[in-house]
């Protein structure tokens, strides 16, 4: 009879590390998208001259939201975690990424709640638009580095079968 807390096989194993990191990339590009949203969005209504600051709060809300989401799971998960698990030699420079995560959770906060006041304090939406673009090319640009570490860590799992 079989124990149900025995260790799974290593094919198992490896099927489930590589499920997670799947998991981890998903997110991202779910981030990725949401972003390409909020861009889209917001130019929409740059071209119409019509600023709906508010509602850019709310939707820069939503976008914190996915974002404390996936930043929990990439900080109680951790990429590499299942990774070195498996292969326990396995070693990739891994950033410490709880503090760019807290410091973007904080300015998405502050830009969030600044939009969303009864007189938002911007001389103009274009001010407004400066500083969205600014802080998504910051979190694109931490995105992507993470993705390629995620896929760097995953193509070096595979080929090590």
């Amino acid at each position: 009879m079989k124990q149900r807390n025995q260790m799974p096989h290593p094919e198992n194993s490896v099927k489930v590390t590589h499920e997670h990191l799947q998991y981890l990339l998903d997110e991202h590009e779910e981030i990725l998208s949401h972003i390409r949203d909020l861009n889209q969005w917001w130019t929409e209504l740059d071209e119409h001259g019509m600023p709906k600051y508010g509602e850019m709060g709310t939707r820069m809300e939503g976008l914190r939201d996915l974002l404390a989401k996936h930043f929990n799971d990439e900080e109680q998960e951790g990429y590499f975690k299942p990774l070195m698990d498996e292969e326990p030699g396995f070693c990739i420079m891994v950033p410490d990424f709880k503090e760019r995560h807290k410091e973007f959770l904080t300015r998405l906060d502050d830009f969030s709640v600044r939009l969303k006041q009864s007189k938002p304090p911007f001389q103009n939406w274009n001010e407004a638009l400066q500083e969205l673009k600014s802080l998504l090319g910051d979190l694109r640009t931490n995105e992507k580095r993470e993705i390629d570490r995620v896929r760097e860590a995953y193509e070096k799992s595979s080929h090590s079968q």
